[in-house]
């Protein structure tokens, strides 16, 4: 893996030290990620049922918002790697303990503290966006290697040992994913807390279709097609490649990948038809990159930080919808129909701007 690192570097992909060491580190997250999250739905629905998710994942994500802010102001206080490195910790002390929750309030305490990944956020996007166009989506596409063998090797685990298995091994990963950026040296930036913006609700938006899928997609495999944990580690192997692939290409394309993504993930809904449409659930890995490198502006933490908490909006405003829907099939159908009209309507924002700006240019 460090070798094709390097090689990336010298092929004038500009992956420099500290981009290497942000790399590994969220191969390292990734590998705790796609080790439990297949099954957490999975896990919280045992408590509380499929159609009570929206509800669970609202009150999570509400509870979560502050997070991103949070991060930004420990950046002032103790700069962007010891606030990664807390971060991380405490989200993967959060993970371990998730399966060993007795109540609902148990499963949604360990579940917040497993959110605080987000006070980390604001710092890597922040490291990564300093660099040159289309870093992060690179990186973010790389540290999606692990999901080619995680899903399964959580699935194998949880499906012969037990289901706590996934979530202990994440838990621990998660917790070493923040010290491998140790050796990178970064500065604290002392005093107020300063945000320039531009307004663009892009980010927002394209976490909505996202929301609406992600409570139900992995119980919905499980109840239409009866799939075991192993099944359900492979199906999410399988998606999780397919979003690592386009993460590679689609920023080749600049701001067309985020619409392109948009419009294939539409697609998801048809999986109630035939499963392998389900694996286009694996375009969330191209589309939040790419709404956070070509479509939004900032590279302070600051500044980062209110892109990340408009991301936990769209995912309030997503589980909320789904609350209200209900039944998961309406989520889903009503995620396909958001995708497809966001996709077109960023089309023709494009095609609105080469317009103006070939007028410009005459």
């Amino acid at each position: 893996m460090i070798y094709k690192l390097k090689a990336m570097s010298q092929k004038g992909e500009k992956l420099d030290r500290n981009s290497i060491l942000i790399t590994i580190s969220w191969l390292i997250w990734g590998a705790g990620f796609y080790f439990y999250y297949p099954f957490y739905s999975i896990l919280v629905a045992k408590y509380i049922g499929e159609n009570n998710l929206g509800q669970f994942f609202t009150y999570l994500e509400i509870i979560s918002l502050p997070f991103p802010i949070l991060g930004a102001l420990l950046f002032r206080k103790i700069g962007e790697k010891n606030t990664i490195i807390l971060g991380m910790l405490l989200s993967g002390l959060g993970i371990f303990i998730i399966p060993y929750a007795k109540s609902y309030f148990d499963l949604l305490f360990a579940s917040v503290i497993s959110y605080l990944f987000y006070i980390s956020l604001p710092n890597y996007y922040s490291l990564m966006k300093n660099k040159e166009s289309g870093t992060l989506t690179k990186i973010w596409a790389i540290s999606v290697l692990p999901a080619v063998i995680f899903p399964i090797l959580g699935g194998s685990s949880a499906q012969v040992i037990s289901l706590k298995i996934p979530f202990i091994l994440g838990g621990l990963l998660t917790c070493a994913s923040g010290f491998v950026i140790f050796p990178i040296n970064d500065k604290v930036e002392r005093g107020s807390f300063k945000i320039s913006i531009k307004k663009d609700p892009t980010p927002f938006l394209s976490i909505i279709p996202i929301a609406l899928v992600t409570p139900f997609l992995m119980p919905e495999l499980v109840r239409v097609y009866h799939m075991n944990y192993f099944l359900i580690g492979l199906i999410d192997s399988l998606l999780e490649t397919l979003g690592m692939i386009s993460g590679f290409f689609l920023p080749r394309v600049n701001k067309l990948g985020l619409p392109i993504s948009l419009l294939i993930f539409s697609l998801i809904s048809f999986f109630y038809f035939y499963w392998p449409f389900s694996l286009v659930f694996g375009m969330r890995e191209a589309i939040i990159p790419l709404s956070l490198d070509y479509w939004s502006s900032p590279k302070s933490p600051e500044g980062i930080s209110l892109i990340n908490t408009m991301q936990l909006l769209g995912w309030v405003v997503g589980y909320g919808i789904s609350w209200i829907l209900k039944a998961p099939k309406n989520s889903i159908v009503f995620s396909s129909i958001f995708s497809f009209a966001l996709g077109l309507y960023l089309i023709f924002i494009i095609l609105l701007e080469k317009k103006n700006g070939n007028r410009i240019m005459n």
